[in-house]
């Protein structure tokens, strides 16, 4: 392990209407159409993960929409500009676990599928779905990386590394079968998330990642 990095029940869900109706008339109230902030390469992400979940099966729509119209609790974890693995810490009040679901390197990019979970209770907080520019990165955060032990944002700040994530949008979308296994909730429930860009304090791109919200919520 790298200098930098010496350390290292399921609750209520407030993830959004739970019948059918009710989840219908939600996404038409709040659909739009896609940012023009969001990047290409968030929606690739994306659907990267969904086609790769699915076996073959029809892959959910996710819906774009305003931060203000998300729920309360999806908004206050989704609509700023920090890492998202400090913000589920301090929501969670426990350390998180990494899970790699999947994981491709080439080019100097390295791309993964990951599940957050609560170090202590083991409940799903967020599936991450990043694109890694390992050359913006130090030595030893690649490392790090690369050990898929720890989450990138736990890395960054354990090296040193400032950062800011800038969310191009905010999504939602109901959970195929797939998504609700690795989440530990009900097909059919509405997940929520954002597209976003991590940068450092120069301005140099890190990452590009969208980032889902379990929808739980600590016991």
């Amino acid at each position: 392990m790298p200098p930098c990095l010496g350390r290292g029940a399921r609750g209520a869900v407030w993830s959004g209407p739970k019948n059918h109706s009710a989840s219908l008339l939600y996404i038409k109230q709040i659909t739009m159409s896609l940012p023009a902030s969001a990047r290409p390469a968030d929606l690739d992400l994306l659907t990267g993960f969904l086609r790769r979940q699915s076996g073959g099966d029809a892959l959910p729509v996710p819906h774009w929409v305003e931060p203000g119209l998300l729920p309360e609790t999806a908004r206050n974890l989704l609509a700023h500009d920090h890492g998202m693995t400090a913000t589920l810490e301090a929501y969670w009040g426990e350390s998180m676990r990494l899970s790699v679901l999947h994981a491709e390197e080439a080019a100097g990019l390295l791309r993964r599928h990951v599940l957050l979970s609560g170090g202590q209770s083991g409940m799903p907080a967020e599936l991450g779905l990043i694109e890694i520019r390992l050359d913006a990165l130090p030595a030893a955060a690649q490392f790090a990386v690369r050990q898929r032990k720890i989450p990138f944002g736990a890395i960054l700040s354990a090296c040193g590394v400032t950062f800011n994530s800038r969310p191009a949008g905010f999504l939602v979308l109901k959970a195929d079968n797939a998504v609700a296994a690795l989440l530990r909730i009900v097909a059919g429930d509405l997940v929520h998330g954002r597209a976003t860009t991590l940068y450092d304090r120069d301005g140099r791109m890190l990452a590009t990642a969208v980032e889902l919200l379990s929808g739980h919520r600590p016991a």
